[in-house]
């Protein structure tokens, strides 16, 4: 399936300062329409006017706020969308879509969403590792959702230390994202 719609995630990961680059590469690979979800964190971390020049659509970032053909958003975008890719997903959003907490519009497309959903973890390398994390990864993936798997090796800023965890590079991750799509 060519993906010529895609819906992007952006929870409160600090990786999303990296999201220009990784929005970069999806349009070079998939030259497809574009709109974004951003949760409140996200906009703390990256400047929403700053992602308004990849998309064709809209950056949405609440729940209650209607858009031309997408009145009702958490209806409307995962209807539209022939993929939602949640880039980074942090522990909270995983959380909250394993557990049906719907409190907000991504955590409510994801839920939405008849579409694939793939998730791209990235958080603390202790959190990712915590049990409760992985039983909500697993609920997840048992339900159809699918993931691109933290596997790079990065700096975690708190601490200036290697991890693993680390999102894969944008080209890695386009890369992944491709073969997930030649298997569908």
């Amino acid at each position: 399936m060519e993906y010529k719609k895609i819906l992007i995630g952006i929870s409160g990961s600090i990786g999303a300062v990296e999201i220009h680059s990784y929005l970069t590469e999806i349009h070079q690979r998939f030259n497809c329409s574009m709109n974004i979800i951003m949760t409140e964190s996200a906009k703390k971390i990256v400047n929403p006017d700053s992602l308004k020049y990849f998309v064709d659509g809209y950056v949405f970032d609440n729940m209650f706020d209607s858009y031309s053909e997408f009145k009702i958003p958490h209806v409307h975008l995962p209807n539209w969308a022939d993929v939602l890719i949640i880039l980074p997903a942090t522990a909270n959003i995983i959380g909250k879509i394993a557990n049906g907490i719907a409190d907000d519009l991504l955590a409510t497309t994801a839920m939405a969403a008849t579409c694939p959903v793939i998730i791209v973890p990235n958080t603390n390398e202790h959190m990712y590792n915590r049990r409760a994390v992985q039983r909500n990864i697993q609920e997840l993936k048992e339900d159809g959702y699918l993931f691109i798997e933290p596997e790079g090796e990065g700096v975690q800023l708190s601490t200036k230390k290697k991890i693993k965890g680390a999102m894969p590079s944008p080209k890695e991750f386009v890369s992944q994202l491709e073969g997930m799509i030649l298997h569908a």
